[in-house]
């Protein structure tokens, strides 16, 4: 049998928890996040209750429930492609940017 290992190229970042999106369920969601850091890798993202923020990632892979307005760090890597790989629902009304967490921490 044969394995393949992937080397993600993951980056520090921080930011602020705005909105999610159901990926296979309930428990399983992506999480809209306003970066403070770093500045320039995000999209414009307009929440559900219609509030428009700009540097916005769509983070996948969280180990634990995050709730609307909680600050968050960590490491990510980008994956332009995860919704349409990974989730049976798919957002096609945006154009942001989508990652995974590889470390999460909150504040």
């Amino acid at each position: 049998m044969l394995a393949a290992c992937v080397d993600h190229n993951d980056f520090s970042f921080s930011g602020t928890v705005v909105d999610y999106e159901l990926c296979n369920g309930i428990y399983d969601v992506g999480y809209a996040i306003c970066l403070t850091s770093p500045t320039d890798i995000g999209g414009s993202y307009t929440t559900q209750y219609d509030e428009v923020y700009d540097n916005v990632v769509v983070v996948y892979g969280s180990d634990r429930i995050l709730q609307e307005g909680a600050h968050v760090s960590g490491r990510i890597y980008l994956d332009h492609n995860y919704s349409k790989t990974s989730c049976n629902y798919h957002y096609y009304d945006r154009d942001v940017p989508e990652a995974v967490f590889t470390k999460l921490k909150t504040d």
